[in-house]
């Protein structure tokens, strides 16, 4: 997989799970099968969307081999990485490897704060021992990618494997600018915080693998498509939907504010504990922010 390949909207798709927590596949093959029928540009599993925190590793090869089959090299397919340790991620990245993943977006060990030299071996180990290349998830606030690091990994590809970064809440706008003019020739950068989308593609990020391309993919492929046909204003009014919904769900307990999005038009179960509640009432406001959006969607 190569920046080229990492361009436009890629669904951060969900983990169904049975009541009992165990894996749905069958659902997780319909959630695949929906958005490929839509134009989507690739697709991702056991991101933070998709709740790769939860997901051992074993879970993780399962997600992406019956993902991988689904799309059936129609378009890319990406694993996500989540772990503390670079020995974890370097067996879920050779899991996602042998199950058919294209490419491992990884996100900064979270728990503890580590150098950007360990940083920059923690690509670089992952990338050589799974023969991927790697994509930078940038969302950790206290263990972010800074742009010098992102400079060096892209300076250093042979080593890193570094294809792209997702842009989220770990970095900014002014990082995602910075990035965009500094590295954009070399790897592709893309932007994924839900309540902006449009400024961050506006500026000329060139994608993106956000929750809300899995709750609203029509919304954020008509902001993409916009913004490529220069139609500013319809991009805008698309993103001010795209803002309703995530608002409703909160940045409080995401999983499961992400699992009753979809929940409302397809089945994907709870998400795992302790993150498989929400008040009913808030239910309420994200069913009905979803419908907002998709009546306003129809209406342009």
């Amino acid at each position: 997989m190569t920046k080229d390949d990492m361009v436009g909207i890629f669904p951060p798709v969900v983990t169904p799970f049975h009541d009992n927590e165990e894996i749905n596949l069958d659902a997780l093959r319909r959630e695949v099968d929906y958005y490929l029928t839509l134009e989507t540009t690739g697709i991702c599993v056991g991101g933070s969307t998709g709740e790769g925190h939860a997901l051992n590793s074993v879970e993780l090869g399962q997600i992406t081999k019956a993902a991988n089959e689904q799309i059936g090299g129609s378009v890319p397919l990406l694993a996500g990485i989540i772990t503390m340790t670079t020995r974890d991620a370097v067996e879920k990245g050779k899991r996602a490897a042998e199950a058919g993943a294209m490419g491992l977006m990884i996100t900064p060990p979270a728990y503890q704060i580590a150098s950007d030299d360990g940083l920059y071996d923690f690509y670089a180990t992952i990338h050589q021992e799974t023969g991927l290349p790697t994509m930078v998830y940038n969302v950790n606030v206290n263990v972010p990618v800074k742009p010098d690091l992102m400079r060096r990994m892209a300076a250093n590809q042979s080593e890193t494997g570094l294809f792209a970064t997702k842009e989220s809440i770990g970095g900014s706008l002014e990082w995602l600018t910075e990035l965009l003019e500094t590295v954009g020739d070399q790897i592709s950068v893309t932007w994924a915080t839900d309540w902006t989308l449009y400024p961050g593609l506006a500026l000329g990020a060139t994608g993106s693998i956000s929750a809300a391309g899995a709750i609203l993919p029509r919304q954020c492929l008509a902001i993409w498509n916009a913004i490529q046909d220069g139609d500013f204003e319809t991009a805008q009014r698309m993103n001010v939907l795209v803002l309703g919904v995530s608002n409703a769900i909160s940045r409080v307990n995401w999983p499961a504010g992400v699992k009753a999005a979809i929940n409302y038009r397809r089945g994907v179960g709870k998400a795992r504990a302790p993150f498989h509640t929400i008040p009913a009432e808030q239910v309420k406001r994200i069913c009905a922010a979803i419908d907002h959006a998709d009546a306003e969607l129809e209406r342009r």
